[in-house]
């Protein structure tokens, strides 16, 4: 089901909390709520029409490319890109071509096709940045007879991890990102096992056909799999997810899809490390080159300057005794650090960095050590403040005050109690909604979940109308 924009679809609902649309007379069932719901509808429909209901803007297509658009791009004399969800290369030399990564399993033969029009010279190696799914989908399709298959040491831990938890995370992920992972599409391209010929331990150096190739060993960005590949002579560097999907921006600590912490301090010595590289054409993992060492390195030591920042601010506060919330709360970059945050977040940052030193248990509840979650007693703090009518109600002053966190928890205990109730629910699409306006699909992760919570919130009530009209 799309997500309704209009406010006027909106309206419709907030005069049918009141009981009439026109002179018509609607089923009522929680009508000592309805006067501060329609107050909250009408208002917010007249006065913030955007803000109030606008859907997150989509980032995702600029991550996310059908397979047939694929094809090879020449970026250097002898290197060649093919980008789709993310980036495959070949390198040519005098011996053959050399690959690096090959892409998602679903666009792994349109990458492949499109980088062997390229060249059909012989391929001598296969060097995988790291273990994720859209770096290695394709690697069957270079497997052949006489070709070296080379990646990190922690590759093979990785690789198995992912494989263990592919089910789990990529129901998560179709929760995100379902426009673009639509169902069984796991089940058409598995993650793949990957067979690995040598791993690298150390930074390595070998020659293929008279080009010099160092294998760096980079933990830090998405992983501790991460090896990069520098070419000293072309002064190029291939970064991987070093970075993560993008450059110029906070790091990702965490990520929403669910996955192992990553380290803030692996990461920022192997982003000064490749600052002093000085590298002249950066080749990530996703989107087109950098070109230009007064472009790269500054960047590169930015973003481990900000990384360093908020590393440094987060364990300040931790010694200083604040709590976790606290210092997601305070925590800012200063203006010279200032990144786009469209990939990873400063305050979830913090809170990666606090509990991969510290783990789950935060020292703030006897409750966190046992298996009765908060939630599970919210039906009776529920009735204790008069029942779903009155925390909707109150869930609804929330969202007029500006305060759309705090009335989605409020909605939630409501909901809690009887998911389908209209207040509730409505209460919770309008904070959904002005959450999502107030992050104007900045971050991608973000825009994906609140898209994926709002259609269900839309959903529910469109079945609450539909059965209102049904008893009318």
């Amino acid at each position: 089901m799309a997500v309704e924009t209009d406010a006027a679809v909106v309206a419709v609902r907030a005069a049918n909390l009141r009981g009439t649309v026109g002179a018509a007379t609607l089923h009522c069932p929680e009508p000592r709520s309805h006067s501060v719901i329609r107050r909250a509808l009408f208002l917010l429909v007249l006065a913030f029409p955007t803000w109030a209901f606008a859907a997150p803007a989509e980032k995702i297509s600029e991550l996310l490319r059908p397979a047939d658009t694929i094809e090879a791009v020449q970026v250097h004399p002898s290197i060649w890109r093919a980008s789709g969800n993310s980036n495959a290369f070949i390198v040519a030399t005098d011996d053959g071509l050399v690959v690096i990564d090959t892409g998602l399993g679903p666009q792994a033969a349109a990458t492949h096709a499109a980088l062997r029009a390229v060249s059909d010279a012989p391929v001598r190696k296969l060097i995988l940045t790291h273990a994720h799914a859209d770096h290695i989908g394709g690697v069957g399709l270079w497997q052949t007879d006489g070709v070296e298959t080379l990646a990190a040491r922690a590759f093979a831990l990785r690789n198995q991890y992912y494989a263990d938890l592919r089910p789990f995370q990529a129901r998560r992920s179709r929760v995100l990102w379902a426009d673009v992972m639509p169902e069984g599409a796991e089940e058409q391209f598995p993650y793949p096992r990957v067979t690995v010929d040598r791993y690298i331990d150390v930074d390595t150096m070998m020659e293929v056909g008279g080009v010099t190739f160092h294998l760096l060993v980079t933990p830090g960005g998405e992983g501790p799999d991460s090896l990069s590949v520098w070419i000293p002579d072309w002064k190029v560097l291939f970064s991987g997810d070093t970075l993560g999907p993008s450059t110029a921006t906070f790091p990702n600590l965490f990520t929403l899809r669910g996955e192992n912490m990553r380290e803030a301090v692996p990461m920022i010595l192997t982003l000064e490390r490749m600052a002093e590289l000085e590298p002249e054409m950066l080749l990530t993992g996703h989107f087109d080159p950098l070109v230009g060492a007064d472009e790269i390195a500054p960047m590169l030591r930015r973003t481990a300057a900000a990384v360093r920042y908020v590393h440094d601010a987060t364990v300040a506060g931790m010694n200083e005794g604040k709590s976790l919330w606290t210092l997601m709360r305070e925590i800012e970059l200063p203006d010279e650090l200032a990144v786009s945050e469209q990939y990873g977040r400063v305050a979830w940052g913090v809170r990666a960095i606090y509990e991969s030193y510290t783990g789950w248990f935060r020292y703030e509840s006897t409750t966190e050590l046992y298996d009765v979650p908060h939630f599970e007693v919210y039906p009776e703090l529920v009735a204790l403040a008069g029942g779903p009518d009155a925390v909707g109600q109150a869930a609804m002053t929330k969202i007029l005050a500006g305060k759309p966190l705090e009335a989605l928890h409020l909605a939630e205990a409501a909901l809690t109690v009887d998911p389908k109730h209209r207040g509730g629910l409505t209460a919770a699409m309008l904070a959904l909604r002005s959450l999502a306006a107030e992050d104007g699909g900045t971050n991608f992760q973000v825009a994906g979940w609140l898209r994926a919570r709002i259609r269900a919130a839309d959903a529910a009530l469109a079945e609450l109308d539909s059965d209102d009209s049904a008893a009318d």
